[in-house]
């Protein structure tokens, strides 16, 4: 499926920790953990890029998803067992599957043995015991026993719906951060035109024109790619760049060329610097 194979690569390109996932009809649930990038550069380059494809392939335009992705700060030695079987029997609860086994979008078939490893199984799996045969029969017999149990709230009842354990862990985390509850600091229009610039030599005047030349276009598409990476709205560059939604979608691709990787990277420290 085109959005597992989308969240491989990313998984690869990141550099994250996939300790679960489940594709539902309507959302989907992913628990990782991210040592690198952040979760907000991971879910933008992923939903952007499966809105992408999915807008070609049925000829569609505009968004895909409603509103911006919710995540959790989470306790991962509190939390990470209950969240795994948590995610995993959400086929089950929605009367998908009568268990698990039965559903075929989800990280479960990763910990029976049955996946590809796009689920770092291992991991957790080595909590129940060192030897796998034991350790996968110990894990099944934990998620079944939670089937027919009534769902456990408590999950999304986090602490300003940020952070997922308890008032020693939101301690440590407003100590590390000193960032709860405030928004991040998004760049200003001026700011990502002027970091553009910069790193292009592109003037502005030439970005918003409607010249072809090879470094106004790669200047544009790197504009573009910013401006949805720092998750501002498209709509807000239209009157800007004179130019519809559909052109800006496709302005932006250049930031996923290889070229445009690596300035991005760049654009970013100097942005968040």
């Amino acid at each position: 499926m085109a959005y597992l194979d989308l969240l491989n690569r990313y998984k690869k390109r990141c550099g994250f920790i996939l300790y679960a996932y489940v594709l539902m009809s309507n959302h989907v649930h992913l628990l990782i953990e991210t040592p690198e990038a952040p979760i907000s550069k991971i879910m933008q380059m992923l939903n952007f890029t499966y809105t992408q494809y999915f807008n070609r392939k049925y000829d569609k335009v505009g968004h895909l998803f409603q509103g911006r992705y919710k995540s959790y700060l989470c306790d991962r030695d509190e939390y990470l067992l209950g969240l795994v079987r948590y995610i995993h029997l959400n086929p089950v609860r929605a009367s998908l599957a009568a268990g698990p086994d039965g559903y075929r979008w989800s990280g479960h078939v990763d910990y029976i043995g049955k996946g590809d490893g796009l689920a770092d199984a291992d991991r957790v799996l080595r909590l129940f015991s060192e030897n796998k045969s034991q350790a996968r029969r110990l894990y099944i017999r934990f998620v079944n026993e939670a089937i027919g149990t009534r769902k456990d709230e408590s999950f999304y009842k986090a602490i300003e719906q940020q952070i997922l354990g308890d008032e020693k862990f939101v301690e440590k985390v407003e100590k590390t951060t000193d960032r709860i509850g405030k928004p991040l600091r998004k760049p200003s229009t001026e700011a990502i035109f002027d970091a553009v610039e910069r790193l292009t030599g592109v003037r502005r005047d030439k970005m918003i024109s409607r010249g072809r030349m090879a470094e106004a276009v790669f200047a544009r598409g790197l504009l573009a790619g910013m401006w949805r990476e720092a998750g501002l709205k498209m709509k807000d560059l239209q009157p800007i760049l004179k130019r519809d939604l559909s052109t800006l979608s496709k302005s932006a691709r250049v930031a996923e060329s290889k070229e445009g990787q690596r300035a991005m990277k760049e654009l970013m420290k100097n942005l968040y610097s």
